[in-house]
């Protein structure tokens, strides 16, 4: 299996979607639905991806702004973890009045802290890393993980909104991230592409 990964980042939060694909099946995901959804849908088209599901590393608006597109073209299943699963079935938003509403969604799947969601050849472990908000998840594949607002390029994410815990936020970095490997790829929520290894030696915020 041979994983590709692009990014898209939106032009008014610089958050980023991801597609990973699978080369060989064209089967994909989208991780984060961004607020340039045309953009990801541009791109899924270019690679000829078989999108198969939304997962979400959180429910903050910026990172579930573009599902009512994504849905409206691709049809699948979105996952999150249960702890924010009640802000997409019933269409509220997590942190009070958002600039995008998101309407409620039927077809929502859980991603299990400890277990993997599998898409066909595409298999992510589920990493449980809380303190942004209270249902942050990372997901890893292979030599890559994308850890949402927990862990960004010389930062880590913010704990001062709705549901956020600095304490928890800095036990999910230490005791889920941190004992990975150096060479592991870390794709944020914002930002570019950084390693474990990196931000364990110069991240100024995990000294």
């Amino acid at each position: 299996m041979t994983v590709q990964i692009e990014a898209i980042a939106d032009p008014q939060m610089g958050t980023n979607s991801y597609l990973v694909l699978d080369q060989e099946s064209r089967r994909a995901v989208i991780i984060d639905a961004n607020l340039d959804p045309e953009s990801v849908i541009d791109l899924v088209r270019r690679r000829e991806a078989k999108v198969e599901a939304i997962l979400l590393t959180h429910t903050d608006f910026d990172h579930i702004a573009g599902l009512p597109r994504l849905l409206e073209e691709f049809g699948v299943p979105v996952a999150v973890h249960d702890r924010e699963r009640d802000f997409l079935t019933r269409g509220t938003p997590m942190r009070g009045a958002t600039p995008v509403p998101t309407p409620p969604i039927e077809l929502v799947q859980s991603l299990v802290e400890g277990e993997r969601f599998d898409v066909g050849p595409l298999s992510f472990a589920i990493l449980a890393t809380p303190g942004h908000s209270p249902g942050s998840v990372s997901l890893k594949i292979g030599g890559a993980i994308f850890t949402g607002d927990a862990l960004f390029a010389g930062s880590i994410g913010r704990t001062d909104l709705p549901g956020g815990d600095s304490a928890t936020l800095m036990e999910s970095i230490k005791t889920q991230l941190l004992g990975l490997n150096d060479d592991i790829l870390v794709y944020s929520g914002h930002g570019p592409i950084t390693t474990i290894g990196q931000e364990r030696r110069y991240n100024p915020f995990l000294s």
